[in-house]
């Protein structure tokens, strides 16, 4: 009988044990498979996921916030600019396209995005990929009220083209008396986006006049002309005052609903009504949370940064280096954690050593009897060591299958909290390796190792001792 046929007999015997002991050891090789793959690809996802643009424009602040709450709707925005300030760089010379972005409220905790068309016509989401439409239409640029939601909403809320549903004021669900519903501003569905497994999957879309007329009548006059007077010291004055427009039209209408309100009657009431049914009028300006800017050659990327920088009101941002950095921070927890799982791992291993170890003492005589059919004490010595290799490699082998299995559990999770979609592959390169080949050959060597000491033990067996007659 060959070695690894009487490894493969032991195994048999003491089956329940060996699989206990492989057990321990997958859930520690489990844990770090998982970990390396969902870390791969959540930061190939945040990686790729800027390749439409160079830069993020936004109201001074955290570089980082910023990018984190453009482009994967996580935190708060750091503040809003005029919309005067996007359209200088809209018609700046070196900008290839500009997409404004506002934000601000909410459905069911989805966040809203108003935004212009060029965001589906011209703007990638990942290498050569738009945003398609699995239903229904775009909306147009100065459409109000009409939806464009991603794939996730759609399933988890359940909305359909043509349904209906209310904003909440802020970036989070509406609890209590938490958060405050536009109750008279209802959107319509008006077309689903194809999966992307990106941060659009949780969004709903809307134009930019949606997002300025929901928070129209929550505007002050005084506020507006104050921002005004400080984007004409910051930037010059635009081409076309309409923020200023703007507010002499909004004082002239508060003015006339207090004169109204002041001395009703019947013809005012019926003047009152008709204007209730007549369609709200789209906003033409207001202001921009975010502008995602893409430059018509990278060197022009370098000088807007430099330029928008030293603005006093606004910061640019590339998104690939703020998202370096955050894996930067978060490298050292990563590594921590990865430290642990390899600790469990090593204990694990023990436990084989510490199993094999116990289980000489009911396998003396069977080690003497092989010993003095002839066995060499090295044979011994590879029998044992053999067999802690194989435990620790099913083990290995059950681990990388568990860890298919928690990242399918975790890929919702993962998807609901950073708007990335996880996928379950057979291979995860790290590094230029396959985790499914390396970490396996791994363990089985610190497995075989770890099987050194009882295999010691074995090798200096006393046969004529052991062979003596049983009491």
């Amino acid at each position: 009988m060959s070695v690894f046929s009487l490894v493969l007999k032991n195994i048999a015997q003491r089956k329940f044990s060996v699989f206990l002991t492989s057990l321990s050891v997958a859930l520690g090789v489990a844990l770090i498979a998982a970990t390396l793959d969902i870390k791969r690809q959540v930061e190939e996802k945040f990686s790729q996921t800027s390749v439409g643009y160079e830069l993020i424009v936004g109201a001074k602040g955290s570089p980082l916030q910023l990018v984190l709450n453009a482009v994967y709707h996580i935190g708060n925005p750091t503040g809003n600019l005029p919309y005067g300030v996007y359209e200088m760089y809209r018609k700046n010379p070196l900008v290839s396209y500009a997409i404004p972005m506002g934000l601000g409220d909410n459905y069911k905790g989805y966040r809203i995005v108003g935004a212009t068309t060029e965001l589906f016509t011209k703007f990638n989401y990942a290498k050569d990929k738009r945003y398609e439409l699995d239903e229904g239409r775009l909306f147009r640029d100065d459409e109000l009220y009409a939806a464009v939601i991603g794939n996730d909403v759609a399933e988890k809320t359940g909305l359909k083209l043509g349904d209906k549903f209310v904003a909440t004021h802020g970036l989070q669900e509406a609890s209590g008396d938490v958060g405050k519903r536009h109750e008279g501003d209802q959107f319509t569905v008006v077309g689903i986006l194809k999966k992307t497994g990106a941060p659009s999957d949780k969004a709903i879309y809307a134009s930019l006049p949606t997002v300025w007329a929901i928070h129209d009548e929550e505007r002050e006059g005084d506020y507006e002309e104050t921002r005004r007077q400080a984007v004409e010291r910051a930037y010059g004055k635009p081409e076309n005052d309409a923020i200023q427009l703007s507010v002499k039209e909004r004082d002239h209408e508060r003015h006339a609903h207090q004169h109204s309100h002041d001395a009703p009657s019947a013809e005012s009431d019926e003047r009152a009504e008709h204007h209730h049914d007549e369609p709200k009028a789209a906003p033409t300006q207001g202001d921009v949370t975010v502008i995602l800017l893409k430059a018509k050659a990278p060197i022009f990327a370098l000088q807007l940064y430099d330029k928008i920088n030293r603005e006093p009101y606004a910061q640019a941002a590339f998104a690939v280096n703020e998202i370096k950095n955050l894996f930067d921070i978060v490298g050292n927890v990563d590594w921590a954690f990865l430290l642990i799982t390899a600790l469990v791992v090593v204990v694990a291993l023990i436990g084989v050593m510490v199993a094999l170890y116990n289980s000489l003492a009911e396998r003396r005589r069977e080690i003497a009897i092989l010993r003095s059919l002839g066995a060499h004490r090295s044979k011994i010595f590879g029998i044992i060591a053999l067999e802690a290799a194989l435990t620790s490699l099913f083990g290995a082998l059950l681990g990388l299958v568990l860890s298919k299995a928690l990242a399918l559990a975790l890929k919702g999770f993962v998807l609901e909290k950073t708007g990335v979609e996880i996928s379950v592959s057979l291979v995860t390169l790290v590094g230029g390796a396959p985790v499914e080949i390396v970490l396996p050959i791994a363990v089985t060597l610190v497995g075989a190792l770890a099987g050194a000491i009882p295999a010691v033990e074995a090798y200096r067996t006393d046969v004529a001792r052991n062979l003596s007659p049983m009491s």
